[in-house]
């Protein structure tokens, strides 16, 4: 009897993991026969089991590896102080109205500007070495931390916050005991939300600039007219991003299990 549950179990999960990915499995089956038929430039389109064999060769040589390696270094210090700084800069905006006067009218400019159009000054203040990437990362995702930060606080029911006050709670444990935990899924989203923006600017940054890493490889492929490695290095870029994604999101499950 277990091992037809199990049985069971397994086929109903293999079902789910199809119904999930079979547009996905579709699409690419059709990439491959348009490609092999020749419908399209094979410049422009190249097979995908072409690129599959070209993202194993730059993987086995260690050269997919190591720029993937600068990529997600450059993505994740930018990542880490903007989560740092954004979190502290969102609670103080929400719990204390100085600093949420001196803060919010930068916080309205800078959030919507697109960073991107903001490379050619990072070049020109920092240079095209890692120092400029991740002082632009961390810029640039700054931002949703930030807001997602101050209103996840700002919506902390005032009834936890009172009930707190009068049990005689300080201000650094109502900070660590109430606030915190209640704003906690709101500030993961910011992450979440500033996660993949990492990879973008970082990704956009060595396109630009070089200095090795995924975008890098990908302009490289562009100018060797070697389409392919193009291909292998945005498979290479989406594989991280899933990755840290599945990263955050395990996180968050085990950090929110009350929720």
């Amino acid at each position: 009897m277990d091992v037809t549950a199990d049985r069971r179990v397994d086929l109903s999960a293999a079902v789910s993991v199809g119904k999930s990915i079979y547009s996905l499995v579709i699409v690419l089956v059709l990439w491959e026969l348009v490609a092999q038929f020749g419908l399209i430039h094979y410049y422009f389109l190249p097979p995908l089991s072409d690129i599959l064999l070209r993202f194993y060769e730059l993987t086995v040589s260690g050269e997919m590896l190591y720029n993937a390696y600068l990529t997600l270094r450059r993505a994740l210090v930018g990542l880490a102080i903007a989560s740092v700084l954004g979190i502290v800069v969102g609670i103080l905006c929400a719990r204390n109205a100085a600093v949420n006067w001196f803060f919010d009218p930068i916080i309205k400019i800078g959030y919507p500007v697109p960073i991107i159009s903001l490379i050619p000054v990072f070049m020109l203040w920092f240079g095209i070495g890692d120092v400029s990437k991740i002082i632009m990362v961390a810029v640039g995702t700054f931002w949703p931390v930030a807001v997602n930060a101050r209103d996840s606080t700002r919506q902390v029911e005032q009834n936890l916050v009172w009930s707190a006050r009068m049990m005689g709670t300080g201000n650094g444990r109502l900070l660590r005991r109430v606030i915190l935990p209640a704003a906690a899924p709101g500030i993961l989203t910011g992450l979440q939300i500033a996660m993949p923006l990492s990879l973008i600017i970082t990704f956009v940054f060595e396109m630009v600039a070089g200095g090795g890493g995924l975008g890098a490889l990908e302009i490289e492929g562009v100018r060797s007219f070697e389409s392919t490695q193009v291909y292998a290095a945005i498979i290479a870029i989406m594989l991280v991003g899933i990755g840290l994604d599945r990263i955050l999101r395990f996180a968050r499950g085990r950090l929110l299990h009350w929720t």
